[in-house]
């Protein structure tokens, strides 16, 4: 007999929640920012919340080949997103900092996420919409208790 998500272990009704949002996540990114790969974005945004940063700490939160990060960041300083320098400490380090377009665009795509998240929470009831919210709460909070490297979050599960 199959059994259905809410028979198993969670895991099967968060991965369909992991799906909505990495859909919510491709699809403002793509509306914001056609130009950009979801993994160039995502560089931005850690360059946008760090800055300055080196390219190495950056592939370290993406979990990243450092010459992809590479890649990724010099096609963000070509459309003026980021900009980049020499470390002035240590000169095989180069740092980022975003441009302002790269910031103005990283807070247009956090606008359209709220919005969109806001529009599916709308459509729950008001006791399934606090439930959620107070899921979604505590498992970031267990996401965040491993730190910053989400490599360690596969340590875990294997």
């Amino acid at each position: 007999m199959t059994q259905t998500w809410q028979e198993q272990d969670g895991a099967d009704a968060a991965l369909a929640a992991l799906r909505a949002m990495v859909l919510i996540a491709e699809s403002t990114v793509e509306r914001n920012a056609g130009q950009l790969t979801l993994t160039q974005f995502r560089a931005l945004r850690v360059v946008v919340d760090r800055t300055p940063v080196t390219m190495g700490r950056v592939a370290r939160e993406l979990a990243m080949n450092p010459s992809s990060v590479t890649r990724a960041c010099d096609r963000l300083v070509a459309l003026n997103l980021l900009e980049k320098a020499p470390n002035p400490l240590n000169r095989r380090e180069t740092l980022l900092a975003p441009a302002r377009p790269g910031r103005q665009l990283v807070d247009r795509v956090d606008r359209d996420r709220r919005r969109v998240l806001a529009g599916v929470l709308g459509r729950l009831d008001p006791v399934t919409r606090a439930a959620a919210i107070a899921a979604f709460e505590r498992f970031a909070g267990a996401v965040e208790a491993d730190g910053p490297d989400p490599r360690s979050l596969l340590r875990h599960a294997n």
